[in-house]
């Protein structure tokens, strides 16, 4: 009886529910044994006793136990790795409250043991607000006299950037687990103006589980069969887009760096506009947005200064082809918004603008502009297939301006994926 007490005394009453997230958790220290310490504590209502799962934005790192916990922090033991290149103090977690009954038996034995004597101490005095600090942390540890000191070469903000991103045996780590996704879409609706056709689609990607280092590249092509709803004609419609993303996670803060490069190819009947279209920006900035909900796993907005060149083809009076090249710079803004609501299904926001920089007058022209929003829909039935529903809407200036095409497009499509 008295064993039982003590056991139940050792547990503060508060704990975190089970699906209850905790948002923005990082990895403070790592200690041998699996043991980790993690930026949340008894103000969070995390408990001696709780289990968890950590889940980053790449998908879920491991289930630990916590067997400590502090006013600002806690430690965990780790019992179940599920990718162990997420489990990295550079990344940012959602802890997941869980039901105990999902853990191993085995680690019911560690109940028995002591952490509170056996886990290395951590100290959270440096988490507090100066006022709330301890005195001797904010004393300075400069000697009184400098004479005859060595001197402190001085780093700039740029070298610490740089020595801080750059890391080439942190990039080769990251780039050895290649994931890929293969989707075929049996049923594609597209929609412009009255002219409407459906058909099929498929496309391939490759990403990387990085902790550092994130790159993906993708590729998908459609076919639509189309009726002019006007004139009753009938004709083909072809898409082919491809994408290169290269992205540094932690480059400052809480912004990410990335350089990003974009194909598209839409051909409608005998014309090709674009024939080739290249977005490419060389350097942007992604910014981690706070979380407003417990089932957002991501929320970032980003800039890129965007090089685009295209070419089009265009219908004389007398029926002749002829092709026109265009070069711009565009200001390219994206919002975007991914949440887990539960295990098996997701859903993803994606919202870009493209305004054009008249590059003979300088002038911000809003008018000439590109513009897209994309709706996800992800159901896994398990960890390799899943099913995915996509909602595009696009909006090209040059559509219209140069064919007098109806600028808005907007296509439907239902995918099944699988994952190797």
């Amino acid at each position: 009886m008295a064993v039982c007490l003590g056991w139940l005394l050792a547990f503060p009453v508060l704990a975190l529910d089970i699906n209850e997230t905790l948002p923005n958790v990082r990895i403070l220290a790592v200690y041998p044994g699996n043991i980790i310490v993690l930026s949340r504590g008894l103000e969070d209502d995390v408990s001696v006793g709780t289990h968890a799962k950590l889940r980053a934005s790449e998908g879920y790192a491991a289930r630990a136990l916590c067997v400590k916990s502090g006013l600002l922090t806690s430690h965990w033991r780790i019992y179940r790795v599920v990718e162990g290149q997420l489990i990295s103090k550079d990344l940012t977690y959602t802890l997941i409250g869980m039901d105990a009954s999902e853990a191993p038996r085995s680690v019911d034995n560690w109940k028995r043991i002591d952490h509170e004597k056996t886990v290395p101490k951590f100290d959270e005095s440096y988490l507090q607000a100066p006022e709330k600090a301890p005195a001797e942390m904010v004393k300075s540890d400069l000697p009184e006299n400098l004479e005859g000191e060595d001197k402190v070469v001085k780093q700039s903000a740029t070298s610490q950037i740089i020595e801080r991103n750059f890391d080439a045996k942190r990039l080769k780590k990251d780039f050895e687990n290649i994931k890929g996704l293969v989707q075929v879409s049996p049923w594609n609706q597209l929609q412009g103006g009255d002219t409407r056709g459906q058909s099929l689609g498929y496309g391939i990607s490759l990403f990387n589980r990085g902790t550092k280092y994130v790159s993906r590249g993708a590729f998908k092509r459609s076919q639509f069969n189309i009726k002019d709803g006007e004139t009753g004609v009938r004709s083909r419609y072809e898409t082919t887009d491809a994408r290169l993303n290269f992205t540094v996670k932690n480059f400052s803060g809480s912004t990410e760096a990335f350089s990003d490069i974009t194909f598209r190819q839409a051909r409608y009947g005998r014309v090709s506009t674009p024939k080739n279209q290249y977005l490419v920006s060389p350097v942007g900035l992604n910014w981690i947005l706070p979380n407003g909900s417990k089932t957002i796993t991501r929320h970032t907005l980003s800039y890129a200064p965007t090089y685009d060149t295209r070419t089009h083809e265009l219908i004389e009076d007398d029926g002749d082809i002829s092709s026109k090249d265009e070069r711009t710079i565009r200001h390219s803004f994206h919002w975007y918004i991914d949440a887990t609501i539960t295990k098996e299904f997701a859903l993803g926001f994606n919202l870009d603008w493209r305004p054009a920089q008249d590059l003979t007058t300088w002038a911000f022209d809003a008018a000439d502009n590109m513009a897209m929003a994309n709706i996800q829909a992800v159901f896994n039935f398990t960890e390799a297939f899943s099913m995915q529903y996509d909602y595009n809407w696009l909006d090209d200036a040059q559509l219209h301006r140069i064919n007098r095409m109806k600028r808005v497009v907007k296509t439907s499509s239902l995918s099944l994926g699988y994952k190797f």
